[in-house]
This record gives C-alpha cells, structure tokens and sequence, in this order.
C-alpha cells in the first residue's frame, strides 16, 4: 500500500512538471514570434486618405473617430470606412 501512494505521488508530480515545462515552452515561444513580428515592417505603400460620405455621418463625429484611432494605435491605425449600423 505504502508503495502504491509513493509511486502515484511520484507520478503525480512527473506529470505536473512535464506540463508546468511544456506551458513554459509555448508561452516563452509565443512571446519570441510575437518580438520577431513585431520587429519585422513591411514596406506597404501608403493609402491616400478616402473621402467620406458626410451626408449621414457629421464631420465632427468623423474627426472624433479619426483621433479616437489615432490616439488608441498610437499613429499606426488608419480608418478606411465609417458605416451607419
């Protein structure tokens, strides 16, 4: 009996360090691809601005949305189209 406990103890915590080192693995490699992606830019041509249809949007909605997109990705994002939902 007492060898039965120690060995699925034993097994117990082989198996909770073998997952515990295979998060570690994906987590540290995610983060690792995250970097290298990140670092990578692409030479994508810029996109002139497109004209709106302010008949149903108003223009100072259409600016707040502009420096909403501006400020949350910090220059990066651009706003291509604004639809009424």
């Amino acid at each position: 009996m007492e060898s039965t406990l120690s060995n699925a103890t034993l097994l117990m915590f082989i198996g909770m360090i073998t997952v515990f080192f295979i998060l570690f693995i994906v987590v540290s490699g995610t983060n690792v691809l995250i970097r290298l992606v990140n670092k990578v830019e692409l030479n994508s041509q810029e996109v002139p601005f497109a004209k709106f249809e302010t008949d149903s949007i108003q223009p100072d909605i259409i600016a707040a949305i502009h420096a909403s997109v501006d400020v949350i990705t910090k220059g990066k994002g651009k706003v291509d189209n604004i639809e009424h939902l």
